[in-house]
C-alpha cells in the first residue's frame, strides 16, 4: 500500500471546496458545538481583508486559513440518522476544521445577504456603472449560494435544496419534507437562510427566526444562540468595514477603499480578469451606495477565489485522527472517549439512546470529563480511566497515546458478541469512572462498616496509593468497588468487607514490596498477572465481562495471590523482609512509602527503656497512627532526616556518609510538622535532641525545664526555635529519639532501621494474611489481625 492510498492532501479555494458538486459536509457527534469567540471570527475576516489589500500590489496574493481534515465517507458509515437514497453522493465527515468551516459558511451567507440587498436598492436608471455592479452582484451571489446549499434538481419545495453542512443525530438530508430534518444550529440556519435567499420578492434584511421546536431546542438552545450571535457579529463587522462614515480604529477590520480598488489594475485583473470600466471607478468614488457594494463584491470574489484551505482527506477515520494529532498545534484534540461515543449510540439505536442504561453509563463518564478545565486536563482525565479500564476489561496494557486509546476502545467494543455485552462494557467503564472520581480521589468516602478500624486502615491505604501514583491497583479495586456498589440486602456487608480488605491488602503489598526493593521491581506486572484471565488457569483470576460485575474472586484468594508473589521473591517472612527493607533508601524511592512505613512502625509503639533511642511494641491502643486522620495531620506532615542529607560542620559522624544511601534509610528518618522540620534542618545532633526532648514533653512545664536546663549548660536553640516549641503540639514520635544521650552514628541508624522495619512488618503483614514472625509464631494480641473480616479463614 502506498501513502497516497491512505490519504490525499491538496490546497482548495473556498469556492472550489465548499461548492463541489454533490458534496455534503458532515459534523460527527463527537465534535464539540460551534463555539468560536468574536475575537477569532474578527481575526479570520481581518486575515481575508489583509490578503485582499496585498493583492493591490501582489497579484499572486492568497490567504491561507489552515488545514481541514476529513473522511471521504463513501459507505455513509458515519451518517446517522440517514435517508439512504437521498444522501449527497460525496459525504465529507469533518474530523478537524468544523469551527473554521462554520464561520466561513456564516461569512458567505452574510456576504450573500449584504450584496443582494444593496444591489436591489441601486437606482433603477440605466447606466454603465449601475448595470456593471448589478451584474457582478448577481454573479458573485450565485457563486456564494453554491457554498452554503446544493441544488439537488428536484424535491418537495425548499427541501430540493440541501444545506451544505449538517450535524449528526440532529439533521437528515432528504428531498422528502416528511423525512428531512434540520435541527442543529448550522443545519437549521442554512436551511432557513436558503429559503430567504430564494425569495426574490423580499428586499429586506434577513431576520433569523430562533429555533424553538421540539426537544432538541432544550439540548441545543445555547448552541443556537451562539451561532445566531456570531452571525450578527459577522454582519456588524462587514457593515463597519465598508461604512464611509465610520471612525476607523486600529483594531477594526478594513476592506480596501474604493479609491485603492479603482487604482489597482493588479487587483482588477487578478479577481475579474479585466480592468474595471472607467465609469464604474468614477461612480464608486462619488456614490457611497455603489462604492460600498463594489467593496463587498471585491471582498467576496477574493474570499471565493483566493482564500484557501489545505484539505487532507483520509481513507479511514483512524488515519484522519492520527493526522489531526500530528498536525494540531493550537486546537483541542478530541479524547478517545469523545470519538468513541458514536459507537455507543449505534449499539442502542438513536431513538432508544436517551432512555437506555448505556446513556446513563456514558453520562457518568462525560460528567467526570467535564470537570476538566482545559484540553490537557481532559486528556489526562481520559487516560486516568481508560488505562485502568483496559487492564480491568481484558488485561491490556494501554498507553497514553490518543491513537492507541481510540483503536482500543473501538476494537474491544466491537469484540463484544451482542448488545448486552456492549452494555456491560459501558457499565464497566462507568464503574471505573465512579471509583476514580470517588474513593480514589476521596478516600474518606469509603462505605461505613461495623469494623471501623478496617475502614480507617483502608482509607489510609487509598490515600497513600493515590499520592504514590500507584494507579495500577485501580483495576482490581474497581472490581471489588463495583461488586459492593451493585450489591444489596444480605450481600451488602460481605461485599463491603471484601472491598475494604482488598484496598487494605493493596496498601500493605505496596509497602512491603516497595519497602524491600526501593524501586518498582516489576510490581505493575504482579497486578497485570492478577488481572489476566485464562479459563484454565488456577488462582484468583478476574472473569472477563459478559458476566455480572458482581462476579469477583473471593478476597481471600486475592490475598493468597499477593502472598505468593512475596514468597517468590523470598520476602514473605519477617526476618527476610527486614533484612532487605532496613538497608533500602526508602526516602529517595518514594516519599508516601516512607511516611507509611514510619507510621506503621509507630503504631502502638513506646520508647524502649532498655535501648534509648529505639521504640518497642506497646499496648494496643497506646498510639493510633494507621488511619487517615493521622496521615492528614500536620503533626506528621513531613519527613525529617535526623542526620542531615549532606554532611556539614555540625559534628555529625562522617561514617554516616560513607554509603550515600544510609541517610535515606528508615533508621535516619522521623516525621515532624513542616515548621518544626524547617527549624530542625541541619542543626547538630545535640540541638536536635534538645528540640526532640522539648517537643515530646508531656507538659509545657516540662518543656520549659528542658530549655532552661540546656540554657544553663550553654546550649540554646535560639528565639525562633524556642517560640516554635512553645506553640507546638505534643509529638510522640520523637520521644524515643529524645532519650538517646549517645552520638548519632551509622551503627545506630542500622540498628534503628532494623527495629522500625520489624515493627512496620508487624503492623502491615497481617493485612495480607502474613504472620508477624517468620517462624510462624505471632505476637500475643495480634492473631485476630490475621482474620479477614467476615471470613473464617486466616
Amino acid at each position: 500500500m502506498e501513502a497516497r492510498e491512505i490519504f490525499d492532501a491538496a490546497p482548495r479555494a473556498v469556492a472550489e471546496f465548499l461548492s463541489e458538486t454533490g458534496q455534503g459536509l458532515y459534523i460527527p457527534p463527537y465534535q464539540r458545538a460551534y463555539s468560536w469567540e468574536n475575537a477569532k471570527v474578527k481575526r479570520l475576516i481581518a486575515d481575508v481583508a489583509h490578503g485582499l489589500e496585498q493583492i493591490t500590489e501582489f497579484e499572486d496574493s492568497i490567504c491561507f486559513l489552515g488545514t481541514v481534515i476529513a473522511l471521504r465517507d463513501l459507505q455513509y458509515t458515519t451518517v446517522e440518522p440517514i435517508d439512504r437514497p437521498m444522501v449527497p453522493p460525496k459525504v465529507m465527515t469533518i474530523i478537524d476544521g468544523q469551527q473554521r468551516l462554520t464561520t466561513l459558511l456564516l461569512l458567505t451567507t452574510v456576504l450573500h445577504e449584504e450584496i443582494s440587498v444593496r444591489a436591489g436598492k441601486l437606482p433603477k436608471t440605466d447606466g454603465e456603472a449601475r448595470d456593471w455592479c448589478y451584474n457582478q452582484a448577481i454573479d458573485v451571489t450565485s457563486r456564494l449560494t453554491d457554498t452554503f446549499e446544493e441544488d439537488m434538481r428536484y424535491g418537495k419545495g425548499d427541501f430540493r435544496y440541501y444545506p451544505r453542512m449538517v450535524r449528526s443525530y440532529h439533521d437528515v438530508w432528504s428531498r422528502d419534507s416528511g423525512r428531512a430534518k434540520y435541527d442543529s444550529p448550522i443545519g437549521y440556519y442554512l436551511h432557513q437562510y436558503g429559503r430567504y435567499a430564494r425569495d426574490e420578492s423580499n428586499p429586506k434584511d434577513y431576520k433569523h427566526v430562533s429555533f424553538v421546536e421540539g426537544e432538541a431546542a432544550d439540548a441545543n438552545s445555547q448552541a443556537h444562540k451562539t451561532l445566531e450571535s456570531i452571525r450578527a457579529f459577522v454582519r456588524r463587522t462587514l457593515r463597519s468595514a465598508v461604512s464611509p462614515s465610520r471612525n476607523t480604529r486600529e483594531d477594526e477590520t478594513e476592506i480596501p477603499s474604493t479609491r485603492a480598488i479603482g487604482e489597482s489594475q493588479k487587483l482588477q485583473e487578478a479577481l475579474f480578469n479585466s480592468p474595471f470600466p472607467a465609469a464604474v471607478v468614477e461612480a464608486a468614488n462619488g456614490d457611497d451606495r455603489i462604492g460600498s457594494l463594489l467593496r463587498l463584491i471585491v471582498f467576496a470574489n477574493y474570499l471565493l477565489n483566493r482564500v484557501t484551505v489545505a484539505v487532507v482527506t483520509a481513507k479511514r477515520e483512524d488515519y484522519g485522527f492520527d493526522m489531526f494529532e500530528a498536525l494540531n498545534t493550537t486546537g483541542q484534540p478530541l479524547t478517545a472517549i469523545e470519538t468513541f461515543k458514536p459507537k455507543a449510540i449505534q449499539n442502542e439505536g438513536l431513538n432508544e439512546w436517551n432512555g437506555s442504561d448505556s446513556y446513563t453509563y456514558f453520562d457518568t463518564v462525560e460528567k467526570y470529563l467535564d470537570g476538566a478545565t482545559s484540553a490537557d486536563q481532559r486528556q489526562t482525565a481520559t487516560s486516568n480511566i481508560l488505562i485502568p479500564f483496559a487492564l480491568l476489561h481484558d488485561g491490556q496494557r494501554l498507553s497514553k497515546r490518543l491513537s492507541e486509546q481510540r483503536r482500543y476502545l473501538r476494537t474491544a467494543f466491537d469484540k463484544e458478541p451482542d448488545k448486552v455485552g456492549r452494555r456491560t462494557f459501558l457499565h464497566a467503564l462507568a464503574e471505573v469512572t465512579r471509583f476514580v472520581s470517588g474513593p480514589w480521589g476521596a478516600p474518606e468516602s469509603l462505605p461505613e462498616y461495623a469494623d471501623d478500624a478496617l475502614r480507617q486502615q483502608a482509607a489510609l491505604c487509598l490515600q497513600v496509593l493515590g499520592e504514590a501514583k500507584h494507579d495500577i491497583v485501580i483495576a482490581p479495586l474497581t472490581r471489588y468497588f463495583a461488586a459492593h456498589q451493585l450489591s444489596s440486602g444480605e450481600h451488602l456487608d460481605r461485599q463491603a468487607s471484601e472491598y475494604l480488605t482488598a484496598v487494605r491488602a493493596c496498601g500493605a503489598f505496596f509497602a512491603l514490596w516497595r519497602g524491600a526493593f526501593g524501586g518498582t521491581h516489576g510490581i505493575d506486572n504482579v497486578y497485570r498477572k492478577l488481572m489476566t484471565y485464562h479459563a484454565t488457569s488456577s488462582g484468583p483470576r478476574f472473569p472477563r465481562f459478559g458476566q455480572q460485575l458482581t462476579t469477583v474472586p473471593p478476597v481471600e484468594d486475592m490475598l493468597g495471590f499477593l502472598r505468593q508473589q512475596l514468597q517468590a521473591e523470598g520476602i514473605d517472612g519477617k526476618s527476610q523482609w527486614v533484612a532487605k527493607a532496613a538497608a533500602t533508601p526508602v526516602y529517595t524511592s518514594n516519599r508516601p512509602l516512607s511516611r507509611l512505613l514510619l507510621l506503621a512502625a509507630s503504631s502502638d509503639s513506646a520508647p524502649d527503656e532498655g535501648s534509648p533511642g529505639l521504640v518497642t511494641q506497646g499496648r494496643r491502643g497506646l498510639l493510633s497512627t494507621l488511619n487517615l486522620n493521622r496521615w492528614n495531620s500536620t503533626d506528621f506532615a513531613t519527613i525529617e532526616h535526623i542526620a542531615p542529607q549532606n554532611p556539614g560542620a555540625n559534628g555529625w559522624d562522617i561514617k554516616i556518609y560513607d554509603d550515600s544511601t544510609t541517610v535515606h534509610t528508615l533508621g535516619n528518618l522521623t516525621l515532624l510538622p513542616t515548621v518544626e522540620n524547617s527549624s530542625a534542618s541541619d542543626r547538630s545532633w545535640e540541638l536536635k535532641r534538645l528540640m526532640f526532648r522539648a517537643l515530646s514533653a508531656t507538659t509545657m512545664e516540662e518543656a520549659e525545664k528542658t530549655l532552661a536546663m540546656a540554657s544553663r549548660e550553654g546550649i540554646s536553640l535560639g528565639q525562633g526555635a524556642e517560640a516554635i516549641i512553645h506553640r507546638a503540639r505534643y509529638l510522640p514520635l520523637v520521644s524515643s529519639l529524645a532519650r538517646r544521650d549517645e552520638d548519632w552514628t551509622e551503627e545506630f541508624i542500622r540498628e534503628r532501621s532494623n527495629r522500625l522495619c520489624g515493627l512496620a512488618w508487624d503492623s502491615l503483614a497481617p493485612w495480607i494474611g502474613l504472620e508477624v514472625e517468620s517462624q510462624g509464631s505471632t505476637i500475643p494480641g495480634q492473631r485476630d489481625s490475621l482474620l479477614i473480616p467476615g471470613s473464617d479463614r486466616a
